[in-house]
């Protein structure tokens, strides 16, 4: 009777887990210790695998031929998960220049350690659909590049008499004075219009990330706490040093994202939900991710949100941009 209990108690603390796998890419379960990874064992090329883990944070490599994906298997103990977790395996699209995929399957969002506000709780495991992600934050080239395309500026979209601001207008031309710096005192309504003028320039949708998304891509593969791992590093992003940075002096997570922990915060699409009711007549609250080049670890966890009203320009506001998989035709 000893042992029967011993039995259901060690499956009750087992996850169910279905991999499936229609390209017969060859896969390996890898298990996050700490900031590392420790490859668990080789599963092979069958078309699903079905598996009981335990509690953890767990990562698939799924390679064919040059082709390799790295899917998040997330299994915290204090979050929500479903009966069984489905892992879809499939070859990712062909790369793009500056721009980072991330894999259709599950995503971790929210608190699991135990130390977040209220509004990162409950912390659950749901499916998130395949997407591109900016690898860096949208800099003052780029936003110059838009601002003289733009047939009118509207003054909301950022602050140009800040003395943070990389960008000047001289003689009817926008220059980026810091090129390679993000924009800063960007507004949520600049963000967005930038997002526009690249679906109306490229002919494919582009659009802020949602909250599932950029929290999905700054967590990498292995779901850490920040973007480079699970233990706090001044040394690991821009963060704590009271200026701005260039994208891409930090090193880049396991999806090749960077700057997702620190350096400028992040306007995502979302609508803040638990937001106090909205004032009538004006828009609501918007939310911000990543934390910036001023705060420390608390407010620079991957599930941290912060939300400010969308007309908002801050001196360390910025964005990177997120776009759908191009359709087969």
């Amino acid at each position: 009777m000893g042992l029967l209990v011993t039995l259901l108690t060690m499956l009750d603390t087992q996850c169910a887990v279905r991999i499936e796998n229609p390209q017969a890419m060859t896969l390996a379960l890898f298990e996050v210790i700490d900031d590392a990874s420790q490859r668990r064992r080789v599963l092979g090329q069958d078309e699903r695998y079905d598996l009981r883990l335990s509690h953890g944070a767990y990562w698939i490599e799924a390679r064919h031929g040059a082709q390799v994906v790295r899917l998040p298997l997330p299994l915290p103990r204090r979050a929500r998960l479903p009966e069984v977790l489905v892992v879809p395996v499939s070859p990712p699209p062909p790369p793009e220049d500056g721009w980072c995929w991330i894999p259709a399957g599950p995503a971790l969002r929210g608190d699991v350690i135990g130390i977040g506000q209220e509004d990162e709780r409950p912390a659950r495991v749901a499916d998130v659909p395949g997407f591109w992600i900016s690898r860096d934050e949208v800099t003052n080239a780029r936003f110059a590049a838009f601002l003289n395309a733009a047939s009118a500026v509207d003054k909301r979209w950022l602050s140009l008499e800040s003395r943070k601001i990389g960008i000047t207008r001289e003689g009817g031309v926008w220059t980026a004075t810091r090129p390679n710096e993000p924009v800063i005192t960007m507004s949520w309504f600049g963000a967005s219009a930038y997002c526009a003028w690249l679906t109306k320039t490229t002919g494919r949708a582009h659009h802020l990330p949602t909250e599932s998304q950029w929290e999905k891509a700054a967590r990498g593969p292995e779901s850490f706490i920040y973007a480079y791992g699970n233990i706090y590093r001044n040394s690991g992003a821009n963060q704590e040093s009271g200026r701005l940075r260039e994208v891409g002096s930090f090193g880049q997570n396991g999806f090749g994202i960077r700057d997702m922990t620190g350096n400028a915060f992040e306007w995502v699409s979302d609508a803040y939900d638990d937001a106090p009711p909205p004032v009538p007549g004006l828009p609501p609250h918007r939310v911000l991710r990543g934390g910036s080049f001023v705060l420390d670890g608390m407010y620079l966890r991957n599930s941290f949100r912060m939300y400010h009203r969308p007309s908002v320009r801050a001196d360390d506001f910025g964005f990177r941009v997120a776009r759908e998989q191009e359709k087969k035709r």
